[in-house]
């Protein structure tokens, strides 16, 4: 009884490693030679879809709950002023020596903002908005010849400007 299982079983096993072989080559390039091969006929398939309803608009379906967590988020980041990031600090101290580091960076790299912040007692020369601390270091080595001793500090940043261009209007 017991070998004819085994040999039930092994009779399966030949039968369904037969039926999962992929088709050998030379059958492969009949398909190729005579008719389009899967490949291409999904790539048709998929260029014809998109020229035939243009699709230019992505849907996510999520769970409401994150839905719900995202809102929650937004309304806390609005209430603080912005999120959290990183700011590299250039100064600490008098007021106006404050201004003037301000004024010198503004002048050496006007694509970053500065913000100059009262701290009893002292004023403090921040600059950038960096969502990673990876942006921050890029930042600190780029001005560290001009600026001794930057120093990069978690802090509120300001929401990013959104950049639309010309397709998105």
């Amino acid at each position: 009884m017991r070998n004819v299982f085994k040999l039930f079983l092994f009779v399966l096993f030949i039968a369904t490693n037969s039926f999962a072989q992929e088709p050998d080559s030379d059958t492969m390039l009949q398909y190729s030679n005579d008719t389009l091969s899967a490949s291409q006929f999904d790539m048709l398939d998929i260029e014809t879809a998109i020229k035939q309803f243009e699709l230019n608009h992505l849907n996510i379906e999520a769970d409401e709950r994150i839905r719900t967590i995202l809102e929650i988020q937004k309304e806390e980041s609005i209430q603080k002023g912005g999120f959290a990031g990183y700011r590299v600090q250039l100064y600490q101290g008098s007021k106006d020596e404050a201004y003037k580091i301000a004024a010198n960076f503004m002048q050496r790299y006007p694509d970053n903002r500065v913000y100059i912040k009262f701290s009893t007692p002292d004023f403090r020369v921040r600059v950038g908005d960096f969502r990673t601390r990876s942006e921050a270091i890029r930042l600190k080595y780029q001005i560290e010849k001009n600026f001794p001793n930057p120093f990069i500090v978690e802090d509120i940043i300001n929401f990013p400007d959104l950049v639309f261009s010309e397709e998105n209007k």
